[in-house]
């Protein structure tokens, strides 16, 4: 096992943390879930599998946190039996005995794209290092939600995610910005502390004559689902009126950002995710009232596209350049050798589910190229039904204080938004089950139980309009 330097550094905050208040810890944990391409510790023994900054520091928030009495009581009802915890439980169960059975039961029956692949081609099924690690993310996921959902169980715990929420789209802009200024000046390795992780970095690539932004991550297609999340965001904060110059200001940036770093996951996810909010909002508008932003987005955002299309339209070199690029990363794809081998990825995959009757091989033991086919080739029907419950329940789940609290539906309402846009983005691409630390604390805002606590007449004014409790629910 080797130390990075980024990993001494994460524990040195995960230690200062332990005398500091609890937002200490909550927003540096928030923030590390962007460090994509980092790696805290490299464990060798297990084929160089990393141990992500996050990962890392979540020990630490959980024993910060766990050591508050009324966060251990948040933390017990989040898993009570019916609760978005409790089908989570269920799933990560069936996740680790699979892992641990199924490569066994099957070895050498099935052909499968592993997860850590040796070569481009299929090979037979057996246990893997990748059973482990992947078993182990997912408990860590587990962890994260039970943990945080104590945490946001009380309104001052959800306001300090939200703050961290907001405080950390701003950070990813910063990594988009920073890229590009090194790539720019050839100075790439400074950035090399948090790009040590043990995969390949596309730090370089261009398409359509634009740098591929990447940010913290990896490669440009993670980087624009995770920025079609913060983009989602402070979208719905602008919307509900929520520090309303901050998020447009930030909603601005974040879709500049996506569009500039050329990924097909940010483009179709883009698309996907406005369409769901304009029906929803448009829905919403027969049976109660909306926000000035509300209706400015309803009314100018079919006006803004069409004056789009008719600007390019007018322009032959514009159409054309614009056609070039909708063809390169959406029209085509599919029909690119990125496109073919997702396609086999994911043509197998599904061809695996069925061979192992519905069980699946395991988690970790088989890569996809989307999320919804990773639950279903690697959990099996066991695993994705509960997952599936979960994801219903997090995405339908309300709270007392929604109707109380003027800052309750808004938190709520935008934790739903950046996890339905990283669900969104993951379908799209993702090649395994794991979501990241990020998407279940965000999940355990969304969904955990709250007291319908007042804030001050002086915080309120900040946060929301007085009646936004009447306006939102």
């Amino acid at each position: 096992m080797s130390v990075e330097v980024i990993g001494i550094v994460a524990v040195l905050i995960g230690f200062i943390a332990l005398y500091r208040d609890q937002s200490f810890i909550v927003y540096a944990f928030v923030c590390s879930t962007l460090l994509g391409s980092a790696a805290a510790l490299i464990l060798e023994s297990l084929g160089g599998a990393s141990i992500s900054p996050a990962s890392l520091l979540l020990v630490f928030v959980a024993y910060r946190l766990m050591r508050d009495p009324s966060v251990v009581r948040g933390a017990l009802e989040a898993v009570g039996f019916g609760r978005p915890g409790f089908w989570l439980v269920v799933t990560v169960s069936v996740s680790v005995a699979s892992a641990f059975l199924m490569p066994r039961l099957f070895a050498g029956e099935v052909f499968v794209f592993p997860a850590r692949p040796q070569s481009p081609y299929p090979e037979l099924l057996w246990p893997a290092n990748s059973n482990l690690t992947q078993s182990v993310y997912f408990v860590g996921d587990l962890v994260c939600f039970v943990v945080i959902s104590g945490f946001a169980s009380r309104a001052t715990g959800a306001r300090v995610l939200l703050n961290a929420a907001l405080f950390a789209a701003i950070l990813n802009l910063i990594f988009a910005a920073l890229d590009v200024l090194t790539y720019s000046t050839n100075t790439a390795e400074i950035l090399s502390f948090i790009r040590n992780a043990k995969y390949v970095i596309f730090a370089d690539d261009q398409a359509a004559g634009l740098k591929r932004i990447i940010g913290s991550f990896p490669e440009a297609s993670t980087f624009g689902g995770n920025t079609l999340g913060y983009f989602a965001l402070t979208l719905r904060l602008w919307l509900l009126r929520i520090y309303p110059r901050l998020t447009f200001i930030v909603m601005l940036l974040s879709l500049l950002a996506m569009l500039l770093a050329t990924s097909t996951t940010a483009y179709v996810g883009l698309g996907i995710y406005l369409v769901f909010l304009y029906c929803e909002i448009l829905f919403r508008s027969f049976s109660r009232p909306l926000t000035t932003q509300m209706q400015v987005f309803i009314w100018g955002g079919p006006l803004l596209l069409v004056i789009i299309i008719l600007f390019v339209a007018v322009s032959d070199t514009g159409w054309a350049y614009f056609k070039g690029l909708a063809d390169l990363f959406v029209f085509d794809k599919l029909n690119s050798a990125s496109g073919e081998e997702r396609s086999a990825f994911n043509r197998l995959a599904i061809q695996n589910f069925l061979d192992t009757y519905g069980f699946g091989v395991g988690n970790g033991s088989v890569r996809a190229s989307s999320f919804l086919v990773a639950v279903i080739a690697n959990l099996g029907i066991l695993g994705a039904i509960p997952f599936a419950i979960f994801m219903m329940s997090l995405f339908l789940s309300r709270s007392r204080a929604d109707a109380l609290d003027p800052l309750s539906y808004p938190i709520r309402a935008g934790a739903k938004s950046i996890c339905l846009a990283w669900l969104i983005a993951s379908s799209i691409s993702s090649s395994q089950v794991d979501l990241g630390l990020g998407f279940y604390t965000f999940a355990a805002l969304a969904c955990a139980s709250r007291s319908p606590i007042f804030a001050k007449r002086r915080e309120l004014a900040s946060w929301a309009p007085a009646d936004a409790h009447t306006q939102f629910r």
